[in-house]
């Protein structure tokens, strides 16, 4: 049984699916008996392509920073293909885990199996097509980014700004007034209990996202057994396929039983989207707290005068606010409401599905109900009539003729027997006479 996440392909749609990724070295005869340099050649495209890096290069450069580093690296060809092959390895590992294969090893590269090779390059269609579906978001999420970048800078830019003012101001103030120095203390105890209150904010955070991750593989988990309903629903579908024609009424009890399954994952649908709701909530609220700090952030950095440390502490925790928010977005975007489409339009394309094979069915019933009828109208013009002709042909030629000789040959059979009977009667009686003569005769002698 096939345990991975994505569906296994046959060769030919196999080729079709990489060849269409410009991966001209896919063809049916070179995966079906692969070889190591096959696979080597054909990897190193397929990460090159997906990942923006050559491999060539990343091995080069290991080479690079070893000779840099003082390791000497020995001038034996063996030697060194061992170390590509192993660096090679170790890329090829990475890049298949990452895409849901994580039993990739050594042996793959140097004598891969046909079965093997097949499952990993299903594994890459899967995720070029999940890659092709999801480059709109990225695009939404690139120009997200680069207005996340603008403001960065400009905030950074203030940020110098005010870096400037402050020791400008430092250059020109004496600390010699006690009074001014007394108001920097104050000033940076404020900050201190100012920060204290970031930090139990920053906890709060830290639950509210470790609750999120609990809710979000929740939510996965339901997905995944909807995903199993799913293909058990396409199991079923097969099945009635293939017995439409024979048995119609079970046909429609499994119809029946799909439009329930469907209906129960409808329900389960909707509960997920009235979480994806709440958690859209959540975000929200969690957006504008965090538009909150970011002030209270621009706050404190322009009353921070002295404290340098504070002020890298503050950055720090801006920094991981940012990332924070950005994990969210892109964990709430790209995972359950992503998961959550996809699935509904599953659903639709299987009450479509069931839709078109329930109107087959109907069709294919009134054209057996017409063949039916064609059939009996057939038998009755001209099967019947020629059954007709022969039980009249029966009845006349042989019963008239042939049964009446053989009742007139009986007959004369049954006058012979009874003639040869009397006369076997008749001399049965002389001899009986004869016999009680004989015996009579005897009789008197005796005596």
């Amino acid at each position: 049984m096939n345990k991975d996440v994505f569906p296994l392909l046959d060769l030919q749609e196999l080729v079709v699916c990489l060849q269409s990724c410009d991966f001209a070295l896919a063809n049916e005869e070179n995966i079906s008996r692969p070889s190591s340099k096959y696979v080597v050649t054909l990897y190193k495209q397929i990460i090159d392509s997906f990942s923006g890096i050559s491999p060539d290069t990343l091995i080069n450069n290991g080479e690079l920073l070893l000779e840099s580093s003082g390791t000497h690296i020995d001038d034996d060809p063996v030697y060194r293909d061992t170390l590509q092959m192993l660096t090679l390895n170790k890329i090829c590992f990475k890049f298949f885990e990452d895409i849901g294969v994580p039993d990739f090893n050594m042996m793959d590269l140097y004598k891969p199996e046909a079965q093997r090779t097949q499952r990993f390059l299903s594994a890459v269609v899967n995720y070029a097509r999940f890659r092709e579906e999801r480059m709109l978001d990225c695009d939404q999420f690139m120009s997200q980014t680069e207005t996340l970048l603008a403001q960065l800078r400009q905030k950074l830019d203030d940020h110098n700004f005010l870096q400037l003012q402050v020791q400008k101001y430092q250059e020109l103030s004496t600390f010699a007034d006690g009074e001014t120095l007394g108001s920097l203390e104050s000033n940076n105890r404020n900050l201190e209990n100012q920060l204290k209150k970031l930090t139990q904010v920053q906890e709060t955070f830290s639950i509210d996202y470790n609750n999120y991750k609990s809710n979000k593989r929740k939510l996965l988990a339901d997905l995944e057994s909807l995903g199993f309903e799913l293909i058990e629903l396409e199991l079923q579908r097969g099945k009635l396929q293939r017995y439409s024609e024979a048995d119609i009424d079970s046909l429609q009890a499994g119809i029946k039983e799909l439009s329930q399954a469907l209906e129960e994952q409808s329900e389960s649908l909707s509960g997920l989207q009235k979480q994806h709701r709440n958690l859209a909530k959540a975000m929200t609220t969690f957006q504008t707290i965090t538009a909150e700090l970011y002030e209270l952030l621009k706050i404190i950095s322009t009353d921070l005068q002295k404290s340098h440390l504070q002020e890298v502490g503050i950055l720090e925790l801006k920094d991981q606010l940012l990332n924070n928010r950005t994990k969210l977005e892109n964990l709430l975007t790209s995972g359950v409401a992503v998961k959550l489409t996809n699935l509904q339009t599953q659903l639709e394309s299987r009450k479509k599905s069931i839709r078109e094979l329930e109107e087959t069915t109907r069709m294919e019933q009134q054209e057996n109900s017409n063949i039916l009828h064609s059939l009996q109208t057939q038998f009755s013009q001209e099967i019947l009539p020629e059954v007709q002709k022969v039980d009249d042909h029966v009845e006349n030629q042989l019963y008239g003729v042939v049964i009446k000789g053989l009742e007139k040959d009986m007959q004369e059979l049954k006058d012979e027997f009874k003639k040869e009977s009397d006369a076997i009667e008749l001399e049965y009686s002389l001899l009986a006479t004869h016999i009680n003569n004989y015996m009579s005769s005897m009789l008197q002698r005796i005596r």
